[in-house]
Parts: C-alpha cells; sequence; structure tokens
C-alpha cells in the first residue's frame, strides 16, 4: 500500500503518484524550491502536453492533476512522468533560463485606520510609530509564492521582518474585499469578502480577480508587488468609479427571453454547466456538478451537447413554472417528479408542456440530482464553462423565487427521432430508463480510497483504525467539501506541513481532528496532513451523500483502483452510446 515512487531526477525532486489522478513534485530537496516550481509551471503551460488537466504550485510542492484519454491510465501516467523529467532535466541544465513572471505590479493601498482595523494594534504589537510601519510595509521587496484559500488570493514572501505578526486569536465573521492584510512573515490582499483571521492594515481598491477577463487574476505565482500608498479620498473615488461600471454592465446583461419561473428554489438549486479545468493555479478550482456523470447522463437522455448548463437540485427540489413546451430529464437521486401534481419516473426524458408546474418529490436514495432541459439552459459562458461556481462567487448565485431562467434552445430535442416519435404517440416519457451511476444503498456506504502522502506519519494502530472507524457526514458540509465526524483521534498532532495542492476526493486532518473531504468547489491549497484519495469512480458516490449518512473508506492499491474505474467508466459510456443511438433511432 506504499506510494511508489519515480529515480529521483535532477534537483532531487521526487515525483509522486497522488491517488489516482494526479502527481505531486516534491521540491524540498532543490536548492530554489519556489523557483523551480514556477519555471516547470511556465514550461507545462507553453508545452501544454494533452495530459495535463491542471496544476496548482504549493510552497515546496507541485500538484498536477492528469487528464486520462482513455482507460490506459498507466500508460497516461508513465508518459506524463516521462515530460516531466525531461522538462526538470532541461531546466537544471539551463542555468540561465529566462524568467517568465518577473512581472511587478503596482498595487495601491490606502492604509487608514478606517479601512485598515488592525492597522494600529499591529504597528503597536511591532513597536513601530505608525509612518514608520506603513514605509516598511509598502517598501518591503515581495513576491506572489502561490495563490490559495480563493481564487486570487496571494501568499506574499519578502515582508520586512520587524512587521511580523501572528494571526489573530479569533477570526473575523467577514474580512472585506480588497483588504490588505499580515499573518506571520507573510501578506496577502483578499480579492472577495470572507472570513479571516490575518491582521488587516490596508485596502486596496484594485480587482484582483476578475473571472470576465481573459486573464482572470491579476497576479500569478513568481510575480512581484510594489505597493503604492494612496489616500482615503483617491480611495473611495476609484471605488466609486468601479462600482458605476459594474452597475452598468449588470443591466446590459439582463434577458427577457423567460421561459421557466421558479415558484421556490428547494434547499439549494445552482445553474451547473462542465467543471473549468486549467485555473487551479489561479486558486480556481473546477467545480461543476457534484455528480458529474449524472450529469452527463441526463444531457445525453435529451441529446443535449454536454457543455450546455442544468440545474443542480440538492436536498428539496425547487418548484418550476414552465412558460414554454419542453422536454427534460433528471438523474441522480431516487425521487419523482410531479407535473401538476402527477406522478412521473425519472432516468429518462419526460415531456411538460407551457403553464405546467414542476416540482419533486423526497429524495428517498441519494442527495442529489440533475436536472437537464432540452437546449441547455442560457448562462453566461465564463472561463471556458457556464453555470455557478458559488465558493468563487462565477456565474449565477444560488437559483432564487422569482428567477426567470432562460431556454435558448428548448425545441432541440424535438429534432431527434426518438422525441418525434413518442409526441405523435401521445406519450409523455418512454417506458425505458437507464440507472443512476451511484446510489447508497446500505446503512454504511463503503467508500474505496489510497493511502496518501501523510498516510505513514500515523502509527500502524492509528492506520487500522482509520480504515475500521465509521464516520458520519457532518452538517457543515457544502460544495466545498464534506466534513466527517467520529471518535477517531491520533495521539499527536502532526505539524510542520507546507500549503500543497489539494484536489477533488483528497482527505485532509486539521487539528480539530475532524477530516475534510474535498468536494467540486475545494479550496486549491491546504496545509493540513493529506491521509487519503478517494478514487475518481466514487465522486457519484460522494455527491449521493447526505448530512448523517455513515461512511467507512476501503483501501486499495493503484492497480485496483486502474481496474475499477475501468470498469465504471467503461459502463457510462456504454450507456451514452446506447442512448446516441436511441435518440437517433438506430436501435
Amino acid at each position: 500500500m506504499q506510494l511508489k515512487r519515480s529515480r529521483k531526477v535532477a534537483g532531487k525532486i521526487d515525483i509522486l503518484n497522488l491517488g489516482d489522478a494526479a502527481l505531486l513534485l516534491d521540491f524540498r530537496q532543490s536548492v530554489d524550491p519556489l523557483s523551480g516550481i514556477h519555471h516547470l509551471c511556465d514550461l507545462l503551460f507553453s508545452v501544454s502536453p494533452g495530459w495535463l488537466k491542471d496544476t496548482i504550485p504549493g510552497i515546496d510542492s507541485l500538484l498536477i492533476s492528469l487528464h486520462f484519454a482513455d482507460t490506459d491510465y498507466q500508460a497516461t501516467r508513465a508518459a506524463a512522468r516521462a515530460q516531466i523529467e525531461v522538462l526538470l532535466e532541461s531546466l537544471h541544465k539551463d542555468k540561465k533560463v529566462t524568467i517568465k513572471n518577473e512581472i511587478v505590479h503596482r498595487i495601491r493601498v490606502c492604509y487608514d485606520p478606517e479601512l485598515a482595523p488592525d492597522l494600529l494594534a499591529s504597528a503597536e504589537k511591532c513597536e513601530l510609530l505608525l509612518r514608520e510601519f506603513i514605509n516598511r510595509h509598502k517598501n518591503s521587496e515581495i513576491r506572489v509564492d502561490i495563490l490559495g484559500f480563493m481564487p486570487g488570493f496571494p501568499y506574499c514572501s519578502g515582508l520586512d521582518p520587524s512587521l511580523r505578526l501572528p494571526r489573530l486569536e479569533s477570526p473575523r465573521t467577514a474580512v472585506p474585499k480588497g483588504s490588505v492584510a499580515i499573518a506571520e512573515l507573510q501578506t496577502g490582499i483578499y480579492p472577495k469578502p470572507t472570513p479571516g483571521g490575518w491582521n488587516v492594515i490596508g485596502r486596496t481598491p484594485d480587482i484582483l480577480f476578475d473571472p470576465r477577463n481573459e486573464r482572470p487574476s491579476l497576479l500569478s505565482p513568481g510575480d512581484r508587488l510594489k505597493f503604492i500608498e494612496i489616500d482615503l479620498n483617491e480611495f473611495n473615488k476609484i471605488t466609486l468609479a468601479q462600482e458605476a461600471k459594474a452597475s452598468q454592465q449588470k443591466v446590459s446583461s439582463i434577458s427577457k427571453n423567460s421561459t421557466i419561473e421558479v415558484l421556490s428554489p428547494g434547499l439549494l438549486t445552482t445553474i451547473q454547466g462542465q467543471p473549468r479545468y486549467g485555473f487551479a493555479h489561479l486558486a480556481l478550482s473546477a467545480g461543476g456538478p457534484m455528480d458529474k456523470e449524472s450529469a452527463r447522463l441526463a444531457n445525453a437522455l435529451l441529446g443535449n451537447p454536454e457543455d450546455v448548463a442544468g440545474l443542480e437540485i440538492t436536498g428539496t427540489g425547487p418548484k418550476l413554472l414552465f412558460h414554454q413546451n419542453t422536454w427534460v430529464a433528471w438523474v441522480g437521486a431516487q425521487c419523482l417528479g410531479l407535473i401538476d401534481g402527477q406522478s412521473f419516473p425519472g432516468n429518462r426524458p419526460v415531456y411538460i408542456r407551457k403553464d405546467q408546474i414542476l416540482n419533486f418529490t423526497s429524495m428517498t436514495q441519494g442527495y442529489r440530482i440533475f436536472l437537464a432541459i432540452s437546449g441547455g439552459i442560457e448562462s453566461e459562458f465564463i472561463l471556458g464553462g457556464r453555470g455557478s461556481h458559488l465558493s468563487a462567487g462565477i456565474g449565477e448565485k444560488a437559483v432564487q423565487k422569482g428567477d426567470f431562467l432562460y431556454l435558448p434552445q428548448a425545441h432541440l430535442a424535438q429534432e431527434k427521432s426518438l422525441f418525434k416519435n413518442l409526441n405523435h404517440s401521445g406519450l409523455n416519457y418512454p417506458k425505458w430508463s437507464i440507472a443512476s451511476p451511484a446510489l447508497p444503498g446500505k446503512s454504511i456506504q463503503m467508500i474505496k480510497a489510497i493511502p496518501s502522502i501523510h498516510f505513514n506519519l500515523l502509527s500502524s494502530t492509528e492506520q487500522a483504525l482509520l480504515w475500521k472507524t465509521t464516520w458520519s457526514v457532518s452538517s457543515q458540509s457544502n460544495r466545498m467539501g464534506m466534513r466527517l465526524d467520529s471518535d477517531f483521534k491520533i495521539s499527536k498532532p502532526m505539524t510542520g506541513i507546507a500549503s500543497q495542492g489539494i484536489w477533488f476526493g483528497t482527505i485532509q486532518l486539521p487539528p480539530s481532528g475532524q477530516p475534510i473531504l474535498m468536494l467540486a468547489e475545494h479550496a486549491t491549497t491546504g496545509g493540513y496532513p493529506r491521509l487519503l484519495e478517494t478514487i475518481s469512480s466514487e465522486r457519484s458516490s460522494l455527491a449521493q451523500l447526505r448530512p448523517g449518512s455513515k461512511i467507512q473508506f476501503v483501501p486499495v492499491t493503484l492497480e485496483e483502483a486502474d481496474q475499477i474505474n475501468t470498469i465504471y467508466f467503461t459502463e457510462q459510456e456504454k450507456t451514452l452510446d446506447t442512448l446516441e443511438a436511441i435518440l437517433l433511432d438506430k436501435s
């Protein structure tokens, strides 16, 4: 069950298998880890190999997520490892490598107590006069080490050592957008409002992350910062101009051709398209449907392209009034649809007429369904995808009462032979149905996982207990992560772990002892020990777990994971091929 390592390459950099879908490059023995990580990222983006899905720089490591074009997983890993070793060797030999990231950003900062609640106290803690504290901060030679915590948030080094400050004893529930802050010997900037425990000593009006820009993050790992002091009047003038511009853009984007009206939103209903891969190095996780396979099947039932947006429905479903005839399909948890009070089965296409109301019965098995609608829901195309990323503030917010959803191609399904025949026969749905990718069928759901890189920091007794423990899904879980409750305890905390990339399915152990399992909108970096990596084919099972669900982890090797994944994803592809044939009346 131990992780396999490749041979060490130039600069004593190990390449580790991380779960079944990623590699982790260990730069701890490198002379300048961050420089090597930044340079390798530049090379990977310039080469753009077919196996590369995403990269996440850490303080002394680089996570590389892999794209598998087929089920020959070993071949893809071998190709990736071989090309990475070549790139590392070229960096080692080329001592005069051009530094692409030597970009200097001039960040305007207002150091005013009205905007910086910790400024005066911070200067006092550092035993400096206020003016001297400000001067030392703005004159520090700052470099962006990594982006993490949230999209566009820079963890920066180079702070004057005299400005070292501990984190706040009680983190704030809300830190304003643009807050410039210090924690220990790092300085950072909050791109959006969020809870936080750093000392806020200023605020910038500059926008650090705008998903509508071609380059969404102002900053990248390796960039340099120069803080330019501005006064409160200038800060207010800049922010007022930005707010006026944003208001104009919002008004101009409103459409009038509504076709679905939300009468009630349910517990949590969001517009979701395909995951947005390729931006994890900017601290933006892929997001997308929690149950990606159910979304693919629901769209396939209608003949939709895979990249159209639909509704992810969690827990309790919405009530939707349709203003246009169309076909819909929902896949995932077990529940019935109610159209004007009449029951309709799921996991197949269903016809709904203008002025009819659709809602859903309770989900008896599972926790989420994906509702696809013919032609998809209109949603702004941002960063290569459609739909919401709630934690990053991208796309539409959760669906609310009174919202209108727009269907630009509601008649798309009618072009398929199946739907023409059903309409001609006066049928609202076919007799056949498909199976959901995963449904919890036992009192304890068994989730397969591979030991991760810090698993061996546990004692042998703790390792055995980890596998035997029955975990309960906490009510504090969301689209970012799943907290797990149990009586599991470790004898002593695991410390000294530098922040590194994390991925969907990573299980971290924070000091509270309550593990966190990363989900669709996970943070991209974390400094807690990572104990397990759930395998790729468990994603649908994880999406169907509700608060209170019981799970137990089952250890598998990488080879076993590949076999399990091959069987699972091959079956999904067969179902998709069958649906395509049925819709075209080929079978």
